[in-house]
């Protein structure tokens, strides 16, 4: 399985200007306003259109508050195979998609999902508030966190928590009657030192305790020549640590090191490893070399082939995320600020223009190119 994945992004930031003059004894807020399209295709007709609305506040003081709207809309074409099978499983999201029949032509799957985003920060807390909703699927979550530097800012340590629920509402059209729920409690903690006036270390924790529904209830395995109903536990604790070591090599460029372990009560456990290697060649451009190597052992009740339609003591997936794999990334970007092009247009001196190239593949034969393009322009 093949596929070739392009990515369009058009980034234009607005100023928002407050009425009436600045204050003698304070400092005049910063305010931004940022628009952006993004636009995801590839060569099995899939595709997402997401807008993005961001707007950030700063205060004469240590306050700071933003608020992100975002609208996707995702179109998934029919296609022409059996239930279940492999060919009718999306390899970026590992849904099912859309089966024509051979009665009568299964129309395109569309879905539209709106989000909103608001955050505040003062000095070193902050806290959060999220929501998105889909035509089936309502999800909120709620945020704090808090961070502060010792030893003369060479250390620092930072800790959040947040809690989300989610209301599932599948649609009866599609075969699953019923409505769910899942929550999640998630904490983490980093640490982050630096070591010398050239590298810094950064060490994290992670946890998440997640309970309700958490198959797809529009995906379906394949047993034994039919179809049956994904079916997941009903709780996964989902534990992980990294490490990230930066280091300045001199002559413009700096290498960045990464490596995470992974492990939930799935009996599922995974390694990255990651590279990346930034190289400014001038002025206006900057290169960036990327690898990453991810490596995992399956769920316990994870089978390439169920015999029964009882599964393993009641579970089956069709998600191959949740089997034996692995996987390798790899490619680079280059980042280009046209500044002598635009020299005395005005805004368009703050140009900006990204190329990304990366060439993914697993063990699941499952390769994918992605070509990545974005334009930003500031004013």
């Amino acid at each position: 399985m093949s596929r070739v994945t392009t990515c369009l992004s058009i980034v234009v930031a607005l100023p928002v200007l407050m009425a009436g003059p600045p204050s003698a004894h304070a400092a005049a807020p910063d305010n931004t306003a940022t628009y952006a399209l993004n636009m995801f295709s590839d060569v099995d007709g899939v595709n997402v259109y997401t807008h993005y609305i961001d707007y950030g506040l700063q205060t004469a003081g240590d306050l700071t508050a933003g608020f992100q709207w975002v609208h996707d809309k995702v179109v998934i074409p029919a296609i022409d195979a059996a239930p279940g099978t492999p060919e009718a499983i999306d390899g970026i999201t590992s849904a099912s998609r859309p089966i024509i029949d051979n009665q009568d032509a299964f129309e395109d799957f569309v879905k539209i999902r709106n989000s909103l985003q608001g955050s505040v920060a003062y000095k070193g807390a902050n806290a959060s508030y999220y929501v998105s909703s889909e035509n089936d699927y309502v999800a909120q979550m709620v945020g704090a966190g808090y961070n502060r530097a010792f030893l003369d800012e060479n250390f620092n340590l930072s800790g959040g928590a947040s809690y989300s629920w989610d209301d599932i509402k599948p649609l009866e059209s599609d075969g699953s009657i019923g409505s769910a729920y899942r929550n999640t409690l998630h904490w983490n903690l980093v640490v982050t030192q630096v070591m010398t006036p050239t590298s810094v270390l950064r060490l994290g924790l992670e946890y998440n305790d997640v309970r309700g529904q958490q198959h797809d209830p529009y995906r379906s395995v394949y047993v034994d020549g039919g179809t049956e109903p994904e079916h997941h536990p009903d709780r996964r604790s989902r534990r992980d640590a990294f490490l990230k070591v930066s280091k300045y090599l001199g002559n413009e460029s700096s290498l960045k090191l990464d490596f995470r372990y992974y492990e939930d009560n799935w009996n599922i456990s995974s390694q990255t490893y990651g590279v990346k290697l930034n190289q400014r060649v001038s002025r206006q451009v900057t290169f960036r070399y990327r690898y990453r190597y991810y490596t995992q052992v399956p769920a316990w009740f994870y089978r390439d082939d169920y015999r029964t339609i009882a599964g393993v003591d009641g579970y089956q997936t069709g998600d191959y995320r949740l089997g034996k794999y692995g996987a390798h990334l790899f490619g680079g970007h280059i980042t280009w600020h046209p500044e002598g092009l635009f020299a005395g247009i005005g805004f368009l001196e703050h140009t900006e223009l990204n190329f990304t190239y990366e060439r993914y593949f697993n063990s699941n034969n499952f390769t994918a190119n992605i070509l990545e393009t974005s334009l930003s322009v500031s004013f």
